[in-house]
């Protein structure tokens, strides 16, 4: 009985010691000593909730414990990825990020035939399918246990099991090929993509408006052909959605908005100002999918003066938008009052000058300034206007039916109206002088247009931003390349999709930053009504927020979410705004100096050119 006792007592003593070093070690009795002596001076009306709050700050890193995916919808319709991740957070498994992403963008033309679209169709499905089956297998597995305010882990996590998956891809079409050309196939070479040229007689006069030149001269044109298309792997858009959704878990575990987050991982540290970015409204549309004539225009669009608050600003959008509705609708008819995808007006123009004039005219109606309190922005997408092949796409035609003839190597800025690269730059220069309101043109020509890119930029960039888009890859592979003076830009249009990481968009708006360069935030199309994109626009500091029209649930979201943000700011005393429009200027290269022998032959050409004359 008392050899029971004893060891009972042992026992005891020895669960005592240990319970005295576990709290010792984890410092509970001085951090309780600290927050009662503290407490009874403080005060609080919440006794408990002040407790758990003075704790909370002890609470180890909450780390991700699982990610899930399903389908959703987007604002077409189409199926797109919907994703949960969840952290482990004081013990708790809880939510802490729902992301619904906007759908995979279509490569095809807008004016492609619907018919024509089923085979895209199915792989956009396919690729859901894909994103789905990746976010709920390995990234799953791979991200459990990280950390998600450690955006560029995440990110690196990522971007290393999309590498393997493509390695493993890769080897396995080598593989097929090899088996393929050991049987006495075609192996699938792929064809090599040359420069084309084409040289042609013209008889009689050619027209100034298509570019050409008089009736006699041989005409060569060289088209340099784009980069090539970089081929991703189906599901490769579950890269972005888990960057996203990581983004998101961390400012929820920080109980911190999201914009603030964002701004850390930026700037190393959240500012003590925040602005928030200038809007770029679109209004209307146009450009080959769009009916009439008019090409060299895709989107026309209104931006309000930097320092106007950014809720009184979309009204003055909205109320542009409604001027320019109720314009079509006396014109045209009740038709013409519905909008595309991005909530666009779809007019039939023939001419550039229509859309910039109606423009002014609603920006006038409210005793505003063109150039003065509002301005606009023209989104050229020169690339969708190039003429690759005269076969690939007819011109448009004023008889139904009937195309007409176009040729090699031309941007078709118009209906029967084709220019080569040099006649571009003097219609954009000479149309541009005649409207000072337009402050900024994306992607007027192809980057392969190097010369005439730069030739334009030295012509117009000091009263007129040159914004590429599609003139830069994207901007995890920007970020491998070197800046060159051979090709240079105002600013440039990031885009949150596909392969492209939370990291990717912050560093690359870093490295453009410093090469003077003013960064467009834009939305995508297929939008949800997530509203991320807004938080990152006022966190990465942009510029420009790219956002289409002011009408749809899936973009008054993103308004409402700044109006939201701004109102934040503003009670903080931490809301400043964007200084005045700046224009650095972009001049062309300087030319090498020619070699000795250079200079006699240039000599020589100049004598002839002379001495033909005479």
């Amino acid at each position: 009985m008392a050899s029971a006792s004893t060891r009972e007592a042992r026992e005891k003593y020895e669960l005592k010691q240990r319970a005295v070093k576990f709290y010792d070690e984890n410092g509970v009795p001085k951090k309780m000593e600290e927050i009662l002596n503290s407490m009874f001076y403080d005060n609080p009306d919440d006794v408990y909730g002040h407790l758990a709050n003075y704790f909370a700050h002890f609470a180890k890193t909450p780390l991700i414990s699982q990610v899930s995916s399903r389908h959703g919808f987007d604002s077409k319709g189409q199926t797109t990825v919907q994703t949960d991740m969840y952290c482990t957070v004081r013990n708790d498994k809880k939510l802490s990020a729902s992301i619904v992403s906007s759908s995979t963008n279509s490569s095809l033309p807008e004016n492609t035939k619907p018919e024509d679209r089923e085979e895209e169709d199915k792989s956009r499905e396919a690729a859901v399918e894909a994103a789905i089956a990746l976010l709920n297998g390995d990234i799953n597995t791979r991200l459990q246990g990280v950390d998600p305010g450690l955006q560029s882990d995440v990110d690196n996590i990522l971007m290393k099991l999309y590498n393997e998956l493509k390695a493993e891809e890769d080897e396995r079409l080598a593989k097929e090929a090899a088996e393929l050309a050991a049987s006495g196939g075609d192996g699938g070479s792929p064809v090599k993509e040359e420069e084309a040229s084409i040289s042609g007689k013209k008889g009689g006069k050619s027209s100034a408006k298509d570019g050409g030149q008089k009736g006699g001269k041989s005409v060569t044109v060289v088209v340099v052909p784009d980069d090539p298309k970089e081929k991703l792997l189906p599901g490769a858009g579950s890269v972005c959605v888990a960057s996203r959704a990581a983004c998101t878990a961390a400012a929820t575990v920080k109980d911190i908005p999201l914009y603030q987050h964002i701004a850390a991982l930026r700037f190393g540290e959240t500012p003590k100002d925040m602005r928030l970015p200038i809007p770029m409204v679109t209004v209307i549309q146009s450009g080959r999918s769009a009916p009439g004539k008019l090409n060299c225009v895709k989107e026309f669009m209104v931006v309000p003066k930097p320092g106007m608050p950014l809720s009184e600003s979309l009204k003055y959008c909205q109320k542009i938008y409604n001027y320019v509705t109720k314009n079509f609708v006396t014109k045209s008819g009740m038709a013409a009052q519905y909008g595309n995808d991005i909530g666009a007006l779809c007019p039939s123009y023939d001419k550039p000058e229509q859309g910039l004039d109606i423009l002014q005219d609603a920006i006038t109606s409210l005793e505003l300034t063109p150039g003065e309190d509002f301005f606009i922005a023209l989104n050229l997408a020169g690339k969708e206007i190039f003429d690759y092949d005269p076969s690939s796409a007819p011109a448009k035609s004023d008889f139904p039916g009937q195309g007409m003839h176009k040729e090699k190597g031309k941007y078709e800025v118009m209906g029967g109206q084709q220019k080569v690269p040099e006649d571009l730059v003097e219609f954009w220069v000479e149309l541009l002088g005649r409207y000072p309101s337009v402050i900024a043109i994306i992607d007027p020509m192809r980057k392969q247009e190097k010369e005439h890119w730069m030739r334009l930029c030295d012509k117009i960039s000091d009263r007129c931003l040159v914004i590429g888009n599609h003139a830069y890859p994207r901007p995890g592979l920007l970020l491998e390349e070197e800046l060159t003076e051979e090709f240079k830009t105002s600013g440039i249009v990031l885009k949150l999709d596909q392969l492209n990481t939370v990291s990717d968009i912050l560093d690359c708006a870093k490295k453009m930053e410093e090469a003077d360069n003013q960064i467009v935030l834009t939305t995508c199309y297929g939008e949800t009504t997530d509203t991320f994109l807004a938080d990152m626009a006022v966190g990465m500091n942009a510029r420009f927020f790219k956002i289409g029209a002011p009408v749809r649930g899936e973009r008054i979201a993103q308004f409402n979410r700044l109006i939201q943000i701004e109102n934040q700011l503003k009670l903080e005393g931490r809301l400043a705004y964007h200084g005045e429009n700046v224009f650095p200027h972009i001049a062309p290269p300087p030319l090498p100096e020619p070699e000795e022998g250079e200079e006699v032959a240039q000599e020589e050409e100049k004598k002839e050119d002379k001495n033909k004359k005479k």
